[in-house]
């Protein structure tokens, strides 16, 4: 299979020498979709792969055994996408909402990586060397990093077009994710070898965000601009400012992976990795272990919680006959 650089056959948006994808800062904000906003139980269905994202489509992404990316909807199944030329693993990076899908692909011995944008008609190489994709956001921007010629740190840049635009900062970073209002967030070193989250738009230029004693990093921005992010083995909320500790378990280790327009906060908490379970924490209902919200004769532990869609929908791994597996949560009505 070959594959393709040059601009999308898709739509992204105006040129990017415009910069009309950035609202102006008096656009009001989207308010979070309250009929999904409340807690609830929810069914298990079992996923033939590990899920990372869910598209608020109700389609799936994820990876199988082999490390290829998939797509899954529930009308069709399962769908592989094939692996560029020169590549031999892949992993999906964020579904666009007319269906296209962002994936990475790494080499054979993980050396050499590129991202990859699969349009209905083609598979498009994104501009750069080593360029690695995390999000999209308005009009299907492209939000990661690359190595630029001549350097041996990775550079935080976006893609309009496929042109690619660096952001300007010093000493290795990368973009994490977009919001509708063009703010993004990602992980920056200092000069001091120190890496803090930050965030960014067009207008003000770079902000630090998180406690200033420690390292953090950006995890998620929803519509309402509201960031999630790690520090140390705690979780915080920054509202546009207000930085406000999540209170998760008090005992383990916590890892947040996503959130939702809602605030709703998943991931996985324990001693370690090998014994995580999911969580769920939203501001009404607080702090839930996943596992406590389905039915208790399911046969399944949930591990960790990797996606949560608008429509409360939450993929992630979990375990079921002492088998590891993928799951999606639907919520009960």
């Amino acid at each position: 299979m070959t594959f393709i650089i040059r601009k999308p056959t898709f739509v992204l948006g105006m040129a990017l020498a415009s910069s009309c994808w950035l609202l102006p800062a008096t656009v009001a904000r989207a308010e979070a979709p309250s009929r999904e906003c409340r807690s609830t139980r929810y069914d298990v269905v079992e996923l033939p792969f590990t899920p990372s994202i869910i598209a608020s489509s109700g389609v799936v992404a994820g990876t199988t055994e082999l490390h290829r990316a998939v797509l899954w909807r529930r009308e069709s199944g399962l769908q592989e996408l094939i692996v560029p030329d020169g590549f031999h693993f892949t992993e999906p990076a964020a579904i666009m909402e007319s269906g296209d899908v962002v994936i990475n692909a790494l080499d054979a011995n993980a050396r050499k990586h590129r991202a990859f944008v699969y349009s209905h008609r083609s598979v498009i190489a994104l501009v750069g060397n080593q360029t690695w994709a995390h999000g999209i956001g308005p009009s299907s921007i492209i939000v990661g990093d690359w190595l630029p010629d001549g350097k041996t740190r990775s550079d935080a840049v976006f893609w309009n077009n496929n042109v690619p635009q660096s952001i300007g900062l010093c000493c290795g970073a990368t973009i994490k994710a977009v919001d509708k209002m063009g703010d993004m967030i990602g992980d920056a070193y200092d000069d001091q070898g120190r890496y803090h989250a930050f965030t960014w738009n067009l207008s003000n230029g770079k902000r630090i965000i998180g406690p200033s004693d420690r390292y953090s990093s950006a995890v998620a921005i929803n519509d309402a601009g509201h960031i999630l992010l790690q520090a140390g083995r705690d979780a915080y909320l920054d509202d546009t400012g207000n930085l406000r500790r999540l209170d998760l378990s008090s005992k383990f280790y916590n890892r947040p992976q996503a959130m939702n327009n809602c605030d709703f906060v998943v991931g996985g908490y324990g001693p370690n990795s090998d014994k995580y379970r999911a969580f769920l924490w939203n501001a009404a209902a607080g702090f839930q272990d996943l596992n406590s919200l389905i039915p208790r004769d399911s046969g399944w532990t949930l591990k960790s919680a990797t996606a949560i869609s608008d429509r409360g929908e939450i993929v992630g791994r979990g375990e079921i006959h002492d088998d590891d597996r993928g799951f999606l949560l639907i919520p009960q009505r």
